[in-house]
C-alpha cells in the first residue's frame, strides 16, 4: 500500500540557502508548517472546512458553470464544483472535474519519527502555596522516611530528606484526583492510547548544597507506567543561573538542574541528522514534568543557600480490553477470551 501525499508549495513555508555572507533567506514563509498542517497533507479524503485561500496558480477556472480548483490555508489542492461540493486531490471526483489532467509538481510529505513525549505542566501559585503548607506542616513533623527506596543522594543538610507523602488523607485525596486527570491525559493526547491512569506513589525531595540524585529510572506495577515531579522551591543561585546550558570553563551553569537522558548521541551525531537523546531542564517552581518512568534521569548537585523542594510521583497505566488486542495475535486473542470465562 502506498503512501497518499497532497502537493505542496515549498516557498510556502520558507526556502533558505547559504551563501559565503551565511544563511539568506530567499522566500519569506508565509505560513507555518504544522503538525495539524501536516497530517492534514497526508488525509487525501479530508476536506478543510476553514477559509480557503483561492490562487490564480494551476489552471484556476473562474467562469461560472466550471469546477474551480484552488489551494486551501494548509496547501491542500481542491476542486469546488459548480453545486458547491469540494473534493480533495486525487479523488476520483476530482479527476474527473479536471478531466484527468496531469498535474505538474513535487509530491512531498514530511513523516516526524517521535521517540516519546513529555509533558510540561504549569501550576498556578496559590497551588504551590497550598502544597508547600500542606508539607511544612504535615509531611515534615511526620518525618516519614521513603529514602529506603529511592536512590537520592540527600543527606548534607539535617533538613536533607525524601518523605513519604501518604495518598489516602485529605490533601492525599485532592492530589490523586489531579495527578490521574493528569496521568491520563498524557496517555490519551501524547500517546493516543486507550488508558487511563493511577497515580501509585508521592513523596518530597528536600535537598541542600551537595545533595544530588544519580541517573535512575521509576518502577511501577503495570507494563506501562509514568513518573514525574513538581517542583515547589528553587534557590536563588539556580534561579539566577543562564537559561541556556553553560558547562564550560567550570561555570556551574547547570548546578542544581535536572538531566533527562534517553540515549548515548554525541554532538557529531546530531550534526548527522541524528536525534537529541539528553536534555539539562532548569528547575522552575510550579512546573510539573510527566514522562515514561523508564526514562532516566538524575539531579545535579548545587552550592548555594537554600532548599531545593520538589514532589515526585509515579502513575500506573491501566489499558483498556480494546487497547490490549491492539497487541494481541489472533491466538492470543482466543486465549485471552477463554480466560475470561474461566
Amino acid at each position: 500500500m502506498g503512501l497518499k501525499t497532497k502537493e505542496m508549495n515549498l516557498a510556502d513555508y520558507g526556502i533558505e540557502v547559504v551563501n559565503e555572507e551565511g544563511t539568506k533567506v530567499i522566500a519569506e514563509p508565509k505560513k507555518t508548517l504544522t503538525t495539524e498542517a501536516y497530517n492534514d497533507m497526508l488525509d487525501v479524503n479530508k476536506v478543510d472546512e476553514s477559509e480557503e485561500q483561492r490562487t490564480s496558480v494551476d489552471n484556476i477556472k473562474e467562469k461560472e458553470g466550471k469546477p474551480e480548483i484552488f489551494i486551501n490555508a494548509e496547501g491542500a489542492k481542491k476542486v469546488r464544483m459548480p453545486g458547491g461540493d469540494v473534493y480533495p486531490e486525487n479523488s476520483d471526483e476530482y479527476r474527473a472535474a479536471v478531466g484527468g489532467e496531469a498535474e505538474v509538481g513535487l509530491k512531498i510529505a514530511m513523516r516526524p519519527i517521535i521517540d516519546f513525549t513529555i509533558m510540561r505542566v504549569e501550576f498556578p501559585t496559590d497551588i504551590v502555596d497550598e502544597i508547600n503548607e500542606y508539607i511544612d506542616n504535615v509531611i515534615i513533623p511526620s518525618n516519614v522516611s521513603y529514602a529506603s527506596g529511592l536512590v537520592g543522594q540527600l543527606k548534607q543538610n539535617e533538613r536533607s530528606a525524601q518523605l513519604d507523602m501518604p495518598l489516602d488523607d485529605e490533601v492525599g485525596q485532592q492530589l490523586t484526583t489531579v495527578f490521574n486527570q493528569i496521568g491520563t491525559t498524557y496517555v490519551q493526547k501524547g500517546y493516543k492510547r486507550d488508558a487511563t491512569t493511577t497515580v501509585s506513589q508521592c513523596w518530597s525531595n528536600h535537598a541542600y548544597a551537595g545533595d544530588y540524585n544519580p541517573h535512575h529510572d521509576h518502577g511501577v506495577h503495570t507494563v506501562a507506567g509514568l513518573s514525574g515531579f513538581l517542583w515547589l522551591k528553587i534557590p536563588q543561585s539556580i534561579q539566577d543561573s543562564p537559561d541556556v546550558p553553560e558547562i564550560n570553563n567550570a561555570s556551574g551553569g547547570v548546578d542544581g538542574w535536572t538531566h533527562l537522558v534517553w540515549g548515548l548521541n554525541s554532538k557529531r551525531d546530531i550534526m548527522q541528522l541524528r536525534p537529541q537523546t539528553e536534555d539539562y531542564v532548569k528547575p522552575e517552581v510550579g512546573v510539573m514534568l510527566v514522562f515514561p518512568q523508564w526514562l532516566k534521569h538524575a539531579v545535579l548537585p548545587f552550592y548555594g543557600d537554600g532548599e531545593r523542594r520538589s514532589i515526585a510521583m509515579n502513575w500506573n497505566v491501566h489499558d483498556t480490553e480494546a487497547e490490549l488486542k491492539k497487541y494481541m495475535s489472533k491466538r492470543e486473542t482466543e486465549l485471552y477470551e477463554e480466560s475470561k470465562k474461566s
